[in-house]
């Protein structure tokens, strides 16, 4: 009948706003990167540009707005909004997936393609989940931003409620997608990285990505526990977050082509063989790793290229100069970017390890990746532009992700909350 066909467009309509509104708010790429249907770490909702944040998302594919990291900043700072905000969204698509389902139950009478009615009722109860999955846990987040301004573990104990219902709505999902749903999406590579890498078809379902979201909360509560313990929060990491940052050790490698020499990471060494550059801070687990010191001038004109050979398998850490956006008086290598190079993750690279992990005058502060190779002997060819060799390590060696925040002393790392 009319009125029920009338009901099913609404459905359409009402669900169709939902996935658009929650990828232009809170999403890291639009391309084939993220599945989002599958959810988002909180560390991806915090801290997006340590997951190669595609900045045209927000600057220009949508309408004007901000990011959730954006918004905590001007809350704290008593600055005005501009535009779409995190929070206007997480209420409009619950509003959005609440009227979908109304409309849907409104139907009377399927007279044909019933099995595919279902679906689609199904699927409008997939969508209303997945609106308040987000909805819950954006609002979360921005209880974790502000913690991140404000030290006060109140901000912490107000983000815990808002992530478990967050899981409560993703266990509702899962349920719901589990015999409906072969996967969540089509493309199965390692080239997918948000929420989780798509390494041999893994990761591609809810069902899949249920424990991952339950041991998130489990680490959150965890570490708020340490805190509460604590009573207090030294320094720009927690101690239960600075007891992971273990000095970093020094493989052996044999350096197969020319360079100007090894240099170790402390402060006040100088980095290039031709500028009088001298490191101004660093994170403390890069300090007495054996660098590698080579020419600026042959960085920018002909890249760098490190021919080793090792018994073990390694990892080489190398230092970018993020410009995002800003002019700078040399060439600066590009950080790996899988939205623009899809080998950009061959060696593992993609990720930044360590942001703003070390400082040099009158250049961006430093990130760290990291490119993991095995035994034998191998040939790393970077693009034109500077970059630092900082040194090689055992491909086992844990490195703590987090973001050092040598740019910004005093603000705090706050990935770890959600770390074991």
């Amino acid at each position: 009948s009319l009125p029920d066909a009338a009901h099913i467009l609404e459905a359409y309509e009402q669900s169709g706003e939902i996935a658009p509104k929650l990828l232009r708010r809170y999403g890291i790429t639009d391309g084939n990167r993220q599945t989002l249907t599958l959810g988002m770490l909180m560390t991806q909702l915090i801290n997006p540009t340590r997951f190669g944040l595609f900045t045209l998302l927000y600057e220009s594919e949508g309408p004007e707005g901000e990011m959730l990291t954006q918004y905590a900043e001007k809350e704290w700072n008593h600055q005005p909004h501009a535009g779409e905000t995190p929070v206007q969204v997480a209420n409009e698509v619950i509003a959005h997936g609440q009227q979908a389902l109304e409309a849907i139950k409104r139907v009377k009478s399927v007279t044909k393609n019933r099995e595919e009615f279902k679906r689609l009722a199904n699927d409008i109860d997939c969508y209303n989940a997945l609106a308040n999955t987000y909805a819950e846990k954006a609002m979360a987040a921005l209880s974790v931003l502000r913690y991140k301004y404000s030290k006060d573990l109140h901000d912490l104990q107000t983000a815990m409620p808002l992530l478990q219902k967050s899981l409560d709505w993703y266990r509702r999902l899962q349920q719901l997608t589990a015999n409906s749903y072969l996967y969540a999406n089509s493309m199965q590579t390692q080239q997918r990285k948000i929420p989780m890498r798509g390494v041999n078809g893994t990761f591609k379902t809810w069902t899949e990505m249920l424990p991952v979201y339950e041991k998130e909360l489990a680490n959150f509560k965890k570490n708020l526990d340490s805190l509460e313990a604590l009573a207090v929060v030294r320094g720009p990491l927690s101690d239960s977050a600075s007891q992971k940052l273990l000095p970093l050790s020094n493989a052996t490698i044999n350096l197969l082509n020319h360079t100007e020499g090894y240099y170790t990471l402390n402060k006040g060494q100088s980095v290039f063989s031709d500028t009088i550059l001298t490191i101004k801070a660093l994170a403390p687990e890069l300090e007495g790793l054996n660098a590698l010191r080579i020419s600026r001038t042959q960085q920018q004109r002909e890249g760098t290229v490190l021919t080793f050979s090792a018994t073990q398998p390694v990892k080489i850490l190398v230092g970018f100069f993020p410009a995002n956006g800003q002019r700078t008086t040399v060439n600066v290598l590009k950080e790996p970017e899988l939205e623009t190079d899809a080998s950009a993750n061959d060696y593992g690279q993609a990720e930044t390890k360590i942001a703003n992990a070390l400082l040099l005058p009158g250049l961006p502060p430093v990130n760290v990746h990291s490119y993991s190779f095995p035994a034998g002997e191998h040939t790393l060819t970077l693009g034109k532009g500077i970059c630092l060799v900082l040194g090689f390590i055992n491909d086992s060696a844990p490195i703590h992700i987090y973001d050092a925040g040598l740019n910004e002393p005093g603000k705090k790392d706050i990935d770890w909350l959600f770390d074991n």
